[in-house]
């Protein structure tokens, strides 16, 4: 059965484990502008909140690996064209995990509302899994690695 994020009533949630409440707001927000940012292919906003080291890394869903902010910017101008918004992210089931300066946000059911335009069934999950590790300096909590990966919606083999 074909599924995408209309068929589905999917879990929204956060929970934490650590932190002050400032910690706990500042890295939801954090969280939540990485993924505004990643709707909109907004590089200036992925600044905002990606650490500038080149040696960041961030795991896409096409299955390739880019390092730093040009790695970023390049991937983005070569989708931006090729990707509609249709609606904003839903933010799945989030927990965000603290321990002293870095911490760990990770997000499952992360729903994305994208169509290609002029392509066929390029590849386009409508459910991902977002995995990103934060680090706290003077200048506050910024992203220094992400993981995104697709999520399936169907019943786990476990429990078919």
């Amino acid at each position: 059965m074909d599924m995408n994020s209309a068929d589905v009533d999917f879990p929204v949630s956060t929970s934490f484990d650590g932190g002050t409440d400032a910690d706990r707001e500042q890295l939801l927000f954090l969280h939540h502008e990485y993924l505004r940012a990643n709707d909109d292919l907004d590089y200036e906003l992925l600044t905002t909140v990606w650490d500038d080291n080149p040696e960041n890394r961030h795991y896409n869903t096409n299955g390739h690996t880019y390092e730093g902010l040009p790695d970023w910017e390049n991937i983005w101008n070569f989708y931006r064209p090729q990707f509609k918004l249709l609606g904003p992210y839903s933010p799945g089931r989030v927990r965000i995990v603290v321990r002293g300066d870095m911490a760990c946000v990770s997000a499952d059911y992360v729903s994305r509302h994208k169509e290609w335009i002029g392509h066929g069934s390029e590849h386009n999950p409508s459910f991902y899994r977002a995995t990103q590790v934060a680090v706290r300096d003077a200048g506050g909590w910024k992203v220094v690695h992400a993981h995104f990966s697709t999520q399936d919606i169907g019943v786990r083999p476990d429990r078919g």
